[in-house]
C-alpha cells in the first residue's frame, strides 16, 4: 500500500506537506459574491495543462484525476464543494507547490496552464481570455461552483450497469448452492471463495490440470470490459459463476466458463462521491457483500443482484475514510478495516457485520485508547492528536484458533512522537501502528499483538497480508503467522501468542542494521534516522533504501503449503532526496534496469532458493498452483506463468494495459481456467512505470481469462 506523507519535525508543515493537505482540507475563504469576476481560461491553456499535468502530476494524483488514499482526487463533487466559490488564487498556490520536492520548478506559465486543465476537467468551458499567469491577478476571479457541481455530479460513473434481476435464463445462478463455513473453511477445488482463496492468504490453488508441460498452450477463452479506473480486483468465483467487483462500484455475475453477463449492480454514491479502487468481493451463504466508496458496506444476492442489506458505517467525519479492502467472513460475520483519507482523530478501526442482518457486532480501534492498554504508548498525546492504524490488506482467519489478523499501518504524523515525553512511563511506540493484532473473531477482543518497527518515521508499512501456516522451527512443529513490510524483511510468530520465531532480510534496505533474535527488536541504522530540525517529503531521506514506495507492497506473495515455498514480489527502488530520481539498491551492470525481483524463499530453512530479475517491476499479486506452477503479471502488460522451482518463464502474453490485481484459478464444467483483471494501475504502477520507462494506454480495463484449448 501507498500514502504520500509529509512530515515536519519540529515547527510547521512545509510548503511540501501543505501542497497536499491545502487540497484535502477546505481552505477558510469567504464565498464569492455575484459580482465577482469568474476565472477563464482558453482552449490553448487547458490543452497545453493536460500535457502538463500528464508529466508532472498524473504519477500521485491519476491519470483522471482520481487521486489514491490519501492523495486527493482532483475531480468530482467533493473537489466542487472545497474550490467552489473561492478565489482561484487558492487553488493556484497548491498547484504551483507541485511536484513534491520540487515545488516552483515549472514555469509560471505551465503552472497556470494546469490549473486550466483541472477546470476544464471540471466542468468549465474555456472563453476568449486566458487566465492570467500572476497569483495576484487571479486572487480577483472565483472558481464559479454552479460550473464545477453540474461536473461533480457527472464524475460519478453513470448509472449504465443496473440490470434489476438477472438479465437472461440461466442454469448457472439457478444451481448457484449457498456458501457454508465448512466450505470457506476447505473450499472446493473448482471454486475462489476469497480474496486470496483460502482465509490463510496462500493465493495457492490445488488445481493441475494446466502443468509445466502443457501451460504453453494456454490461449484466450473470453474477455469481458470492466469500468475503466484503477482497480485492485480479485474475482470471487463459485459453481461455475465469476462475482467481478469493479471501480465505479460496480458489481457483474458471469459466467464463468463463457464470460456472458448475468446480472450487475452498480452503486448510486452518496454525496457525488468519487469512486476508489477495490480489492474485491467476499461470499457467503446466498450474498455478495461489497465495500463501498461512500462507506456502506452492502449485501447483494447472488442470484439476482439485489439488495439484501444495506450497512451505512458510523464514524469520523463525512470525507474521513475509504475502503481498500475486501470484507474477510469469518463465523457468519463480514469483518474489515478502514483507512483514513485524512488524519483521523482517534485513528482508524476494524469492525464486523452480522451477515444475516447486516448489523455491527464489534469494532476494535487500531489506534490505542490513552485509558486502555497500550495507551501510554503514543507519548502522552490525548486521543484526538492520535491517527492513523490504516487497514489497507484484508485480515486472515484461523478457525482453530478463532481468531482474526490484520496489519495497522503507521501513523499520519511522526512529529509529535520525536521528541520523548518526560513521565518515564510514556513510550513512542504508538500502538498498534506496523503491529500484527490477533483479534478474537466472535467478540473482536485483542488476543495479542506483536509490532514488527515502533515509532516509524520513514512510512515503512508491516500492513500486508498474514499468512497463517504451519512450519517445522527448530525441531519444532508451530502454526506460524508470516508477513513481511516494506522493508522486505518477513517475519514469523506464533498463531497462538504472538511470540516472535524468526526473521529473514531480503537484503533490499538499509534501514535496519541488526535483529535480535530473540525478540526481533530492530536497531536503526543512525542515517536513518531524521534530524530533529529535518524535514522528510515523499523523496524520503538521501540514501536510504526503500523509498516510500517500498521494496514490497500490496503485490501479495504466495506460498505453497506442500513445498514450503513463498514467492516474493519486490521491486528494487530507492530514491534520490534532491533530484527525485529514482536509482536501485544494487546498479550494477548485471542489474541495471531490472526494476522487478521474484525471490523464491524456503521458510523453513529461511533461505533464497532462487531469484529471477525483469525490466517490469510486478503489479499484481503472485499465484501457485499445486501443479508446480507460479503465476505473476507486470506493470509493462506482461502476464506470465514460471516453473515454481527455478523461475523458468515457461508461458507468457501482453495484455492491453498494467496487471494491478490479483490472478485467480477456477474449474468450470472439469476445465480449468485463469483470470487476472487489467487496468491503468494505482500509484505503485504509476511511479514505476515512470522509472522504468514504459509506456502505458491512459485507459483499458479488461478481465483476461485462458485456458487449454478443447
Amino acid at each position: 500500500m501507498i500514502r504520500t506523507r509529509f512530515r515536519t519535525f519540529t515547527g510547521p508543515l512545509t510548503s511540501t506537506a501543505l501542497s497536499l493537505l491545502s487540497l484535502i482540507f477546505t481552505p477558510t475563504t469567504l464565498l464569492a459574491a455575484e459580482d465577482e469576476a469568474v476565472a477563464i481560461f482558453t482552449q490553448a491553456q487547458a490543452t497545453a495543462g493536460q500535457a502538463g499535468y500528464q508529466e508532472n502530476c498524473a504519477s500521485c494524483h491519476g491519470n483522471t484525476l482520481e487521486g489514491f488514499g490519501l492523495i486527493p482526487s482532483l475531480t468530482g463533487a467533493v473537489f466542487a464543494s472545497r474550490w467552489g466559490n473561492k478565489p482561484a488564487d487558492q487553488l493556484a498556490k497548491s498547484v504551483n507547490r507541485m511536484p513534491p520536492g520540487a515545488e516552483g520548478s515549472l514555469d509560471p506559465s505551465e503552472y497556470t496552464q494546469i490549473l486550466a486543465y483541472v477546470l476544464e476537467h471540471n466542468g468549465m468551458h474555456a472563453g476568449a481570455a486566458a487566465l492570467p499567469t500572476g497569483i495576484e491577478a487571479l486572487a480577483a476571479l472565483t472558481i464559479p461552483a454552479s460550473e464545477l457541481n453540474n461536473a461533480g455530479a457527472a464524475s460519478s460513473a453513470p448509472l449504465l450497469y443496473n440490470s434489476d434481476g438477472p438479465l437472461v435464463s440461466s442454469s448457472r445462478l439457478e444451481s448457484l448452492t449457498a456458501v457454508t463455513d465448512d466450505m470457506l473453511l476447505n473450499p472446493p477445488a473448482d471454486d475462489w471463495l476469497n480474496w486470496r482463496r483460502t482465509r490463510d492468504a496462500f493465493g495457492h490453488s490445488t488445481l493441475n490440470q494446466i502443468d509445466k508441460e502443457n501451460v504453453e498452450d494456454l490461449q484466450l477463452a473470453w474477455s469481458w470490459s470492466l469500468p475503466q479506473g484503477e482497480n485492485m480486483m480479485t474475482p470471487i468465483v463459485h459453481d461455475g459463476v465469476m462475482f467481478a467487483y469493479s471501480y465505479g462500484d460496480v458489481l457483474q455475475a458471469m459466467d464463468a466458463a463463457t464470460g456472458e453477463l448475468l446480472w450487475s449492480f452498480q452503486r448510486p454514491l452518496e454525496g457525488g462521491k468519487s469512486p476508489g479502487m477495490k480489492k474485491g468481493a467476499a461470499i457467503y451463504d446466498d450474498k455478495i457483500v461489497i465495500a463501498t466508496s461512500d462507506i456502506h458496506l452492502i449485501a447483494i444476492e447472488a442470484k439476482t443482484g439485489k439488495i439484501a442489506w444495506d450497512h451505512k458505517v458510523d464514524g469520523g467525519g463525512e470525507d474521513s475514510f475509504l475502503f481498500r479492502s475486501a470484507p474477510l467472513i469469518a463465523n457468519g460475520k463480514a469483518i474489515i478495516g478502514l483507512t483514513g483519507r485524512t488524519a483521523v482523530e482517534g485513528g482508524d478501526f476494524i469492525f464486523a457485520l452480522d451477515m444475516d442482518t447486516g448489523e455491527e457486532v464489534w469494532r476494535f480501534y487500531t489506534i490505542a485508547r490513552p485509558d486502555e492498554p497500550g495507551g501510554h504508548t503514543w507519548n502522552g498525546l490525548p486521543l484526538e492528536e492520535r491517527n492513523g492504524g490504516s487497514i489497507w490488506i484484508p485480515g486472515s482467519f484461523d478457525a482453530d484458533l478463532n481468531l482474526v489478523y490484520f496489519g495497522p499501518a503507521p501513523t499520519y504524523d511522526t512529529n509529535p512522537l520525536r521528541t520523548p515525553h518526560p513521565d518515564p512511563n510514556m513510550t513512542r511506540d504508538a500502538l498498534y501502528t506496523n503491529s500484527t493484532v490477533a483479534l478474537h473473531a466472535d467478540t473482536g477482543e485483542l488476543a495479542w499483538h506483536y509490532q514488527h518497527i515502533s515509532n516509524d518515521q520513514l512510512d515503512h508499512d508491516w500492513a500486508f497480508e498474514r499468512q497463517i501456516m504451519d512450519l517445522r522451527i527448530k525441531g519444532v512443529n508451530r502454526k506460524a503467522v508470516v508477513t513481511g513490510g516494506k522493508l522486505a524483511i518477513f517475519e514469523a510468530l506464533d498463531a497462538a501468542t504472538g511470540e516472535y520465531l524468526f526473521s529473514f532480510d531480503l537484503d533490499m534496505q538499509n534501514v535496519v542494521t541488526e535483529i535480535d533474535t530473540r525478540t526481533g527488536r530492530k536497531t536503526i541504522s543512525p542515517a536513518a534516522i531524521p534530524e530533529l530540525d529535518q524535514v522528510i517529503s515523499q523523496y524520503s531521506m538521501p540514501g536510504i533504501c526503500p523509498d516510500w514506495l517500498g521494496a514490497r507492497n500490496m503485490q501479495s506473495t504466495a506460498y505453497n503449503p506442500n513445498t514450503k515455498m513463498l514467492y516474493i514480489p519486490i521491486s528494487d527502488t530507492c530514491l534520490d532526496d534532491n533530484s527525485g530520481e529514482r536509482w536501485q539498491k544494487y546498479p550494477d551492470d548485471a542489474t541495471k534496469g531490472s526494476w522487478g525481483i521474484i525471490k523464491a524463499v524456503n521458510l523453513e530453512t529461511q533461505e533464497v532458493v532462487w531469484e529471477q530479475r525483469q525490466s517490469g517491476p510486478q503489479a499484481s499479486a503472485n499465484m501457485t498452483t499445486d501443479s508446480g506452477l507460479l503465476f505473476i503479471g507486470s506493470v509493462d502488460r506482461w502476464f506470465k506463468a514460471l516453473d515454481q522451482d527455478n523461475g523458468e518463464l515457461l508461458w507468457e502474453r501482453r495484455l492491453d494495459n498494467a496487471l494491478n490485481s490479483y490472478p485467480v484459478t477456477y474449474r468450470v464444467d472439469g476445465k480449468q481456467y485463469v483470470a487476472v483483471a487489467t487496468n491503468s494501475g494505482g500509484i505503485h504502477t504509476r511511479t514505476m512505470k515512470g522509472a522504468a520507462g514504459i509506456t502505458l494506454p491512459v485507459a483499458g480495463a479488461t478481465m483476461w481469462v485462458f485456458a487449454l484449448p478443447d
